[in-house]
């Protein structure tokens, strides 16, 4: 899946309303770290969910129901990237802070019937929320999974332009921490319970 102003060497995308993200495996037990199903191109990720939702419905023939792009975020316009120069438990943390688009900022999303999961290109990873940390670090989305499980699973709901994310792990929506400073800027972690801006990804 191709989108527009992507150019980094690891790029983001995620905005209100509207999600920018690639195709990951469908199956849970899937252990595959590129997804062998058939990944769509779609013009945002809007238009994905749209051309997902109607080949769930029935009212389209479209078989791939993943996408591959970048992820852009409203509140700063920027590019959401897989931090694979972090080490320990910060590896592969997802922040909105690219201006410019590369492996890093590259995702596959795809629905497997039930839920969608991400995949980052260039971590060969899927995101994780890591409902299991505390404090200011709660939520964490990072990509370090080989395989997938409840914390791996997402719910992409669009208007016309802006989607939202929540993780299925803990019944959150996914936010960009862009009040957060230095390495942690920009931090996405799912812990909203209402839509805003840092909520809204295109």
């Amino acid at each position: 899946m191709k989108f527009r102003n992507v150019s980094r060497k690891f790029g983001m995308a995620l905005a209100a309303g509207a999600v920018v993200l690639m195709a990951a495996p469908a199956a849970s037990a899937d252990t595959t770290p590129t997804p062998a199903r058939e990944v769509g191109t779609f013009k945002n990720l809007a238009d994905y969910v749209k051309q997902r939702d109607a080949a769930r419905d029935g009212a389209s023939t479209l078989r791939p129901s993943c996408g591959e792009g970048v992820m852009r975020l409203k509140a700063n316009d920027r590019l959401v990237s897989a931090e694979l120069e972090y080490t320990g438990s910060s590896w592969g943390m997802l922040r909105a802070r690219a201006t410019t688009s590369g492996p890093w900022e590259r995702f596959r999303v795809c629905y497997d019937g039930t839920s969608d999961t991400i995949y980052s290109v260039g971590a060969q990873r899927y995101v994780s929320a890591e409902v299991e940390y505390t404090g200011a670090n709660s939520g964490m989305l990072r990509a370090r999974a080989t395989s997938i499980g409840p914390w791996e699973r997402f719910r992409l709901q669009c208007g016309s332009i802006f989607c939202s994310m929540r993780s299925l792990a803990n019944d959150k929506l996914v936010a960009a921490e862009v009040e957060y400073t230095g390495a942690n800027f920009g931090m996405l972690r799912a812990r909203s319970t209402t839509t805003g801006d840092w909520e809204l990804f295109y």
